[in-house]
């Protein structure tokens, strides 16, 4: 059940050094910008989503959809994610997980244990049904 991520950490790891820079920028203002050669600007990332969420072992979300992409890393424990009509994903911490568009999913934590998962996202959250016992553990 466990993923071998076939893509690069390094566009995930650069979105998110992103996120982390315009939020520094919007907090020290222009003083920001003199840290740079050649010319930059700090793109505006007023729509942009972030949370950490602890998932106690066996908890998850409902089946959901976001209308952009989703950045999902494991910080700590064990979680699991599934997209729609795919298996079930076990991942572990600094494992990360990019979301496509429109593509109904959900994410949680292991059946034995807990999982911290931060997420980055923008544009709008759909929520659908709830995750069955049978399609968390993958039945």
């Amino acid at each position: 059940m466990r993923r071998v991520f076939a893509w690069s950490l390094k566009p995930l790891l650069t979105a998110l050094a992103i996120v982390a820079t315009v939020a520094l920028a919007q907090q020290q203002g222009g003083g920001f910008l003199s840290n740079f050669t050649g010319e930059i600007a700090v793109v505006d990332s007023s729509e942009m989503r972030s949370s950490r969420i602890r998932f106690e072992a066996g908890a998850r979300t409902n089946w959901h959809v976001h209308s952009e992409p989703q950045l999902l890393l494991i910080e700590e424990g064990r979680g699991r994610w599934q997209e729609q009509g795919g298996p079930v994903l076990v991942l572990e911490a600094g494992d990360p997980v990019l979301t496509r568009a429109n593509m109904v999913h959900w994410h949680g934590a292991d059946p034995a244990q807990a999982a911290v998962q931060f997420s980055v996202y923008a544009g709008s959250l759909e929520w659908q049904e709830p995750v069955s016992d049978e399609e968390y553990l993958g039945r």
